[in-house]
């Protein structure tokens, strides 16, 4: 379901995007591997994005192949780091704009329960819209600010947190800390500068009462996994 944006707006005609050859070996690659028709999926969310995009700004990435290397591959990298994460659980993405990393885990893992935080009006918009389009009923989407929602009914519920493009890691815990249950992983997609971050950070996570796992290369960027102390 949706909740907290504005009126759905108009989706514009667009057509899925082809899988491109080779993708899904790509996937399995990194342990992420996922079914043709979730695949299709995908390429149907894509075809959306981009045709929305012409409208409104969602994404700097307007090609198909950089779109699934970009958003798609980004994205479900998080896959294997999930596989603790059991049906019925829930997942909050930080500053979801168009949708990545946490519309794309909602297509590829749909027994998760999945809220898309998104201050930005029209792309929260967007973002219900082609979940209602998509038939995405384990998706909710809140047009708000995260530093509300953290302090409030939102706070210490959630089994992930994760974001990706939103700030450097020292602004982005107490952004996103807040909403990991004691205990739950806090999934942080990252650039190559995430070793950098850390070291900025160490005083802050500490504040924020996380745990630094790991930082996982992956063909895309750098994972910073994080876990709420209980």
């Amino acid at each position: 379901m949706t909740k907290d944006t504005r009126p759905p707006i108009v989706l514009p005609p667009s057509a899925p995007l082809a899988v491109p050859e080779g993708f899904g070996a790509r996937l399995e690659a990194v342990g992420a591997s996922v079914s043709a028709e979730t695949l299709a999926r995908l390429g149907d969310y894509l075809g959306r994005l981009l045709a929305m995009n012409e409208q409104m700004n969602l994404t700097s990435i307007k090609d198909a192949e950089s779109a699934w290397e970009r958003h798609v591959l980004d994205a479900l990298t998080l896959l294997p780091l999930l596989a603790e994460v059991h049906a019925g659980n829930r997942l909050v993405d930080i500053g979801s704009g168009g949708g990545i990393p946490g519309l794309v885990l909602a297509i590829a893992r749909p027994d998760l329960q999945v809220t898309l935080v998104e201050a930005t009006q029209k792309k929260a918009a967007f973002l219900s819209s082609v979940s209602a389009a998509m038939g995405l009923p384990n998706v909710t989407v809140r047009a708000e600010r995260a530093e509300a929602l953290g302090r409030g009914e939102l706070r210490d519920t959630f089994d992930v947190v994760t974001a990706r493009a939103v700030a450097r890691l020292a602004e982005l815990a107490p952004l996103t800390m807040p909403f990991a249950r004691p205990g739950g992983l806090v999934l942080l997609i990252k650039g190559q500068k995430a070793d950098e971050e850390l070291a900025e950070a160490r005083a802050v996570l500490a504040k924020q009462r996380a745990t630094h796992e790991k930082t996982l290369a992956t063909p895309t960027g750098r994972v910073i996994v994080l876990r709420r102390k209980p």
